[in-house]
């Protein structure tokens, strides 16, 4: 993290002395592959260095691919997989309806809200807990409630990812957890991250850089959003972190430059947040 911070510091994002967050900024709309022309962008565009193995850069309008890297070369996911979670549950659900916790959540590791067994949310306070501080238990809680079992809820994720035209993506759990098995790639991300930017609750949601959510009995959970961009820069717009021992550090950002929205996957990168900060000086540059 200090060096992520200290990235950020050296390409002029953060400023000095950070005392008090930016204004909360409403997440603009999202239509993706409308009859637009191209940026016009990609023959100024050159691909800046990188620690990223995989990426590529869409441009949210005309769909049209500006950059990549092993855009189809399959690659662990941590906890970019939270998307297709989120996904199943906004086409299938109500923010509004309550979520029992299941027993399960007590056992989950890695990142978590420390969820109790019996306790009780709303859907939308949980994609709140799923999507911003990336908590496991949330994921587990969140699919079972919606599929009965974990196994039937990775089911629906493998058969959203056929529909969705998703060929190089499979997954074995609904967090993000390693298996060698959980896998996707940068253009199959891209476009299941399009299909979830459709639904206005998760943009405003990945939009959020704090949240507070509270359980049925009152029980008081404070966050921060994982992602560190989403801090310090007001043309990024989300959407989620990922990191695991296999997968590295991974990314996907939605960003705004001169009027256009792009999104930005990177996979396996050793420095996510200043790769991120290349690519959108690349843009940056080409787009004047």
């Amino acid at each position: 993290m200090f060096a992520a911070l200290t990235s950020l510091l050296l390409l002029g994002i953060v400023p000095p002395t950070a005392a008090s967050p930016l204004p909360v900024r409403a997440l603009p709309g999202v239509e993706l592959v409308s009859i637009a022309p191209p940026t016009r962008l990609q023959a100024r565009l050159t691909m800046p260095k990188l620690s990223a193995s995989g990426m590529i850069l869409l441009d949210m309008k005309s769909g049209e691919v500006l950059l990549a890297r092993n855009p189809d070369e399959r690659r662990p996911i941590a906890s970019l997989t939270k998307i297709m979670t989120a996904l199943l549950i906004l086409e299938n659900h109500s923010p509004k309806e309550f979520v029992t916790v299941p027993p399960i959540a007590e056992s989950i590791h890695g990142s978590t809200l420390g969820l109790l067994p019996g306790q009780r949310f709303t859907v939308g306070a949980l994609l709140k807990g799923l999507l911003l501080p990336s908590a496991n238990d949330v994921a587990y809680t969140l699919a079972i409630f919606h599929a009965r079992s974990v196994g039937a809820f990775v089911q629906e994720m493998n058969e959203r990812a056929q529909t969705l035209g998703l060929k190089n993506t499979h997954f074995t759990n609904p967090a993000g957890l390693d298996n060698e098995q959980q896998y996707s790639t940068p253009r199959d991300l891209a476009w299941l991250t399009a299909a979830a930017l459709k639904h206005p609750d998760f943009r405003a949601i990945v939009g959020m850089r704090t949240a507070t959510i509270f359980s049925e009995d009152g029980k008081v959970y404070d966050f921060r959003n994982t992602n560190e961009l989403l801090h310090y820069n007001q043309n990024v717009f989300g959407v989620k972190t990922g990191t695991t021992d296999a997968a590295k550090e991974c990314l996907v950002i939605l960003f705004s430059s001169h009027g256009r929205l792009y999104l930005l996957v990177l996979l396996k990168s050793h420095d996510r947040y200043t790769d991120s900060l290349y690519v959108l000086q690349a843009v940056d540059a080409a787009a004047q």
